[in-house]
This record gives C-alpha cells, sequence and structure tokens, in this order.
C-alpha cells in the first residue's frame, strides 16, 4: 500500500480499515493511527451486492459516530449506488472519517435531532433521481450487507416502505437489550393504534428502513427528535403507503446509544402527542370540548331545577357550572381553529 500524502483507503472482508496510517499528510496528527474496526463480524455470512438496474441511495444519520461510520460507510457502497451521511453537528471527525471513505456529508451547523437529520435524507433524496432511499444507522447496530434485503419489497414494486424488523417470524432479537425490548414494544403498540390500512407492525422504532419514489415524495417529518420514526409510520398509513416488514439482525454490542431509555421512550410518547394534537385537533381538543360543554349546559339545568324547588340558589354549584361550559367552549374553538389553520397550510404547501 502507498503509504504518501494521497495514499488510497484500504478495504479488506475482515480485520481492519487503516486511513493515512503515516505521519506525512496534512492533517491533525491524531489521524496518524485512526483505525475503524471493520463493521461486519466473521461469522457473518456474506451476501452478494445486488444486481439489477436499481439505482440505490443510502442515507445514514449520525451523531459522533467516528469509531464506526469509516466501515459502515465502506461496506455500504457495495450495495448502493450512492452512500450519504447527515452529520447531525457531530463533536468528532465524524464527517472527515465519512467523507473519506467515500460517502457525500450532509452536515447540520449545531445537533437538531435524529427526526431533523431523517428530514435532511428526504430532501437530499426528493433532488435525486435514486429509485429507492434506504436509511440505516452509522453506530455500527445495522449490517449494511443486509441493504439488498431491506430493500427488495420496494425494488420488486411490492412495498413503498420496507421496515427491517428485529422482532419478525420469532426473531428473538437476543442481541437487544431487555429493557430495549420492552421499551420498544410498548412504543409499537402506541403506533399500531394510530395506524388504520397497515396492520400489526412488529417494530415501529427500528431505524433500518427503505422507501420508494412515492414515499419520497410524500413523507416528510416535522418531528425533530427520537419520535420522526412513528411520525413517518403514520404518515405513510395516512396516504395509503405499502408498508410491509422483512427480518434483520443487529449487533448491539457495536451500538453506543447517545441517550438513556427512558428520555427515548418519553421523546417518543411525547412526539406522538404532539403529532396526534395536530393531525386530529378536532378529535383531541373540539370533541372533548363538546362534551363537557355538554356537561355544564347539564350542570347548568340542574342548578336552575333545584333554585326553581327549593327557592336556594347553589352558588357553589353554579361557579362549577360556569367553569365547566368555559373550559368546553375554550377546548372546541382550540379545536376548530388549530383544524383550520393545519388544513390552510397544508393547502398552501
Amino acid at each position: 500500500m502507498d503509504r504518501g500524502k494521497n495514499s488510497d483507503v484500504s478495504l479488506r472482508s475482515y480485520g481492519k480499515i487503516v486511513l493515512y496510517p503515516d505521519g506525512n499528510c496534512a492533517l491533525p496528527p491524531w489521524r496518524d493511527f485512526l483505525a475503524v474496526t471493520e463493521y461486519r463480524p466473521a461469522t457473518s455470512p456474506r451476501l452478494a451486492p445486488k444486481a439489477g438496474p436499481t439505482s440505490i441511495l443510502a442515507a445514514i444519520p449520525a451523531f459522533n459516530e467516528q469509531k464506526t461510520i469509516g466501515s459502515v460507510v465502506l461496506t455500504a457502497l457495495r450495495y448502493a449506488t450512492k452512500v450519504i451521511v447527515v452529520d447531525d453537528g457531530s463533536e468528532d471527525e465524524t464527517a472527515w472519517v465519512a467523507e473519506q471513505a467515500g460517502a457525500t456529508v450532509i452536515q447540520h451547523s449545531k445537533n437538531r435531532g435524529y427526526g431533523a437529520a431523517l428530514r435532511s435524507c428526504f430532501e437530499y433524496a426528493r433532488t435525486s433521481e435514486f429509485e429507492v432511499l434506504v436509511i440505516l444507522d452509522g453506530d455500527g447496530q445495522h449490517r449494511p450487507e443486509m441493504i439488498p434485503q431491506v430493500t427488495s419489497p420496494v425494488n420488486e414494486g411490492k412495498a413503498d416502505v420496507s421496515i427491517g424488523s428485529r422482532f419478525l417470524d420469532g426473531h428473538k432479537a437476543g442481541a437487544v437489550p431487555g429493557y430495549r425490548k420492552f421499551g420498544i414494544r410498548v412504543i409499537t403498540k402506541l403506533t399500531n393504534l394510530g395506524t388504520r390500512h397497515s396492520g400489526n407492525i412488529t417494530d415501529a422504532q427500528s431505524g433500518f428502513r427503505a422507501y420508494s419514489r412515492a414515499a419520497i415524495a410524500a413523507i416528510d417529518p416535522l418531528e425533530a427528535d427520537m419520535g420522526a420514526s412513528a411520525e413517518i409510520l403514520w404518515e405513510a398509513d395516512r396516504k395509503g403507503l405499502r408498508i410491509v416488514e422483512v427480518p434483520i439482525t443487529v449487533d448491539y454490542q457495536a451500538a453506543g446509544s447517545t441517550r438513556g431509555p427512558v428520555q427515548h421512550g418519553l421523546s417518543v410518547i411525547g412526539s406522538m402527542i404532539r403529532y396526534v394534537e395536530t393531525k386530529h385537533a378536532l378529535l383531541v381538543f373540539g370533541l372533548p370540548g363538546l362534551i363537557v360543554f355538554l356537561v355544564g349546559l347539564g350542570l347548568g339545568f340542574y342548578v336552575l331545577d333545584s333554585y326553581n324547588r327549593t327557592g336556594i340558589p347553589a352558588l357553589g354549584l353554579a361557579m362549577v357550572t360556569v367553569l365547566v361550559t368555559v373550559v368546553g367552549l375554550l377546548l372546541a374553538f382550540t379545536g376548530l381553529i388549530m383544524h383550520a389553520v393545519i388544513n390552510a397550510n397544508w393547502r398552501n404547501r
């Protein structure tokens, strides 16, 4: 291997990927010993790269993933036409390593969240001519050699969204820690409550997914945080896109989450609540407001009837009646206003 200034990246099927092993490149000295462990474990099966006319764009959201991003990019390039990395304000050398490995890098000036990184992936895909967009994590959890497996339903025209599921077809997902399994199942059940056409999804929090051109055009995630995963599925279901799952294997020992499981779960649930509030304002605010208002009217009639029968005003109950009636009116009007504003914004997009 030429160890000069313009030396090429050396890639082996196993072992290590070494970038600039000598110190004669015009870059910071720490890079002299930069080594990235090969992503694919030695025991994993080799899958042949997809041979066909379909063009695939692999997109990798990344935040502080300099140790693994190089290996993920290099392996993904064997199965995708092009690889982009959305560096979400990393504080390490994630962007540099990804670029040296052969990826096109999109950088956020600051950390904006996983959902914002996903949105950049979709925006780039919409301006390109690639037929399929596949998104996977950059922390070594997802195996890039499974890209053909995840994209296959989209390539074959059987789906618009293909999810790599850790729990499909009796998979035990032994590599997934128990507390994460529990959290994923809870969030998946909540996600399934918000879908009408897609059946029961087994892994709503999987970040390994493939999208058709129709899905790329239709999906524009607004949630900036981890809840974007559920938002995308709800939007796809609402717009009639076909969603399927395929089994995948993950390597949790290689992944290191930057968030605790409780914080992650609360973030997703909060995002779900915000989505329901904005997409179903009449259901969330208008209907409860109407019910509360009717309860207030019923209390009002009771207060009047009691006064007519006894001649004694029930002041306490009368004050409760006024409060309940006002709250009901406020909720109902809030639902109507939000519904009108959201529809107006949707028509103007």
